[in-house]
């Protein structure tokens, strides 16, 4: 029994698990709902930030992706052409591909988006006579951040699949 195998799935599946169902969540319930509360979606973003919620995702999804890459470099013992070119790998290499894209695109737009708008909302409660326009460029990360979201919580759908059907083609 190899217990770095052990250590690796349950990392990869306990925290993939965690980023698809939270990105998933995100980008169908919680932005959406934050973008209707308008100014007041600010008191929600706060309360992210103060739990760290933009901190505590790109490790979950690096982990995720590190350990994938740990298990398919062993399931296909070094990257063999005879297994990357199998149903199974190539599966699995399609739901590589799309984690990647989603962690990219998380770390490149979702993330800075959702941080600019708290930090907007934070100085907003400072200000007082500009508190409106802080208010709608926070508005307006949060709209960009949604948008990414969205796609972000597709592609980790899509590598969730891949990966749950992978092992059975």
């Amino acid at each position: 029994m190899d217990v770095s195998i052990l250590i690796a799935r349950a990392l990869h599946i306990g925290l993939g698990v965690f980023w698809a169902g939270a990105m998933i969540f995100v980008a169908t319930f919680l932005l959406p709902s934050i973008q209707e509360a308008g100014p007041d979606g600010a008191k929600v973003t706060a309360g992210l930030a103060r739990r760290r919620f933009i901190d505590i995702m790109p490790v979950v999804a690096l982990v995720t992706v590190v350990s994938g890459f740990y298990l398919y470099w062993k399931s296909s013992t070094g990257l063999s052409p005879e297994y990357m070119g199998s149903r199974t790998g190539m599966a699995i290499g399609l739901g590589s591909v799309t984690a990647l894209l989603a962690l990219a695109l998380g770390l490149a737009t979702v993330r800075p988006s959702m941080k600019r708008a708290m930090e907007l909302a934070q100085a907003a409660g400072a200000a007082a006579e500009s508190r409106e326009a802080i208010l709608a460029e926070a508005q307006a990360s949060r709209a960009k951040a949604a948008g990414a979201a969205k796609v972000v919580a597709w592609l980790l759908a899509a590598t969730t699949i891949a990966m749950a059907v992978a092992r059975y083609l």
